[in-house]
């Protein structure tokens, strides 16, 4: 389905009332002068994607003339394949830079775990032609399985067995090492390792690393004109991680007709993760909020019931904040809106005792890219929202 220039106003009446109307302003400016090298990769699988699958790109690695369609995960953070199918693999193992590794994927609640060996990847467009080559580190799957909880530095799930099925991923985001992967740097993202495009070597400071996800493929090397129209907002440096930045702030309004105080309907600060993996939304929220809820299945764990958003609960997410926001994903559970998650699934700030305090969170999901181009700047420190009719690399 495509969806062609969609905002908050297309939702009915109701949802107007979530936030207060604000321009959708700049949060400053990064600077492109100077960055030229740039290529759109397009996605395999559909043309123009809908985002009701996850979008998929179309990889080798070194060594084998296999050609792998993946999805183009940004909730995780590198290439995961079985350690059977990477070539010279036991080689690799004791190749500089090799080192022991985890994956844990934690909607799903998936362990992976392995070793990280260096590795040439190929990018392909959908006639299966290169357009660019990375430079990375991919983990070599050797054991998998469910892990309901997973700490790398605790000795959890040590005892699983060898994959049952042919595991292959690729995560591309960002600010998720605190999130259960602590091994998810930068250094093992395809899109921001690129050493060649169609051919060509990347020369040093033409190539900004960053990428924007478009409605036919995602484009990487940002340059002052394919950022032309994005607003912006600036990332917060990781401090335990040099070169990785955390995710974007944002502010979640639900149910303000109830959720309300001296100064108007509540606005939760919280951090936000567009995620292309999944269909559904997760949202972490303090218990004064107040919402209706009905069990589904859920549509990670189809086996797991859970609770979710009762319809006609209204929710907006203002990005990075409700006084500036670049974008504004809002939406009443039910009513069919273009980015509506297939379903939202919340829980406490403040869970039982034993477990621990939450953070303030949404994970969105990748409807919301039914309404917004995302753009991600890994050298600079930005994210950036533009509206979504545009194919990559088409102004």
């Amino acid at each position: 389905m495509r969806v062609s220039g969609w905002t908050s106003r297309s939702v009915t009446a109701a949802a107007l009332t979530l936030v207060a109307s604000a321009p959708a302003l700049a949060q400053g400016q990064p600077d492109y002068a100077g960055a030229s090298v740039t290529q759109c990769i397009p996605f395999a699988n559909f043309q123009p994607v809908s985002f009701t699958d996850p979008p998929k790109l179309n990889f080798s690695i070194a060594g084998d003339n296999t050609i792998h369609t993946v999805t183009m995960d940004t909730g995780s953070v590198g290439v995961a394949m079985s350690a059977t199918n990477i070539p010279n693999y036991e080689t690799l193992k004791s190749a500089p830079g090799a080192k022991p590794g985890t994956q844990f994927l934690s909607s799903s609640k998936v362990l992976w775990v392995g070793t990280w060996v260096p590795m040439t990847v190929t990018l392909y467009d959908r006639a299966n032609n290169p357009v660019a080559t990375s430079e990375v580190l991919i983990l070599g799957v050797e054991k998998s399985g469910t892990c309901d909880s997973y700490q790398s530095d605790q000795q959890i799930c040590s005892n699983l067995p060898a994959p049952e099925k042919p595991v292959l991923y690729m995560g591309v985001g960002f600010g998720q090492e605190a999130d259960f992967q602590p091994q998810g740097t930068p250094d093992k993202n395809v899109l921001l390792n690129l050493r060649s495009v169609n051919g060509q070597p990347i020369v040093d400071g033409t190539f900004n690393k960053g990428y924007i996800i478009g409605r036919q493929g995602i484009q990487v090397g940002l340059t002052a004109a394919n950022t032309s129209g994005f607003r912006f907002a600036q990332l917060a440096p990781y401090p335990q991680y040099p070169s990785d930045w955390m995710m974007p702030q944002g502010c979640i309004t639900v149910n303000p007709e109830v959720n309300r105080n001296a100064d108007g309907p509540v606005c939760t600060m919280a951090n936000i993760l567009v995620d292309t993996g999944i269909p559904q939304s997760y949202m972490t929220l303090p218990p004064s909020i107040q919402f209706g809820k009905v069990q589904q299945a859920d549509l990670s764990e189809p086996t797991k019931m859970v609770w979710v958003l009762a319809p006609n609960t209204s929710v907006a997410v203002q990005i990075p904040n409700a006084g500036n926001p670049i974008a504004t994903d809002a939406f009443i559970v039910g009513a069919g809106a273009p980015n509506e998650p297939a379903q939202v699934i919340p829980s406490s700030t403040e869970p039982p005792p034993p477990a621990p305090k939450k953070a303030p969170f949404i994970n969105t999901g990748r409807h919301f890219l039914r309404q917004y181009q995302f753009l991600y700047d890994a050298k600079q420190g930005y994210v950036g929202m533009k509206d979504q009719p545009n194919p990559c690399g088409e102004q």
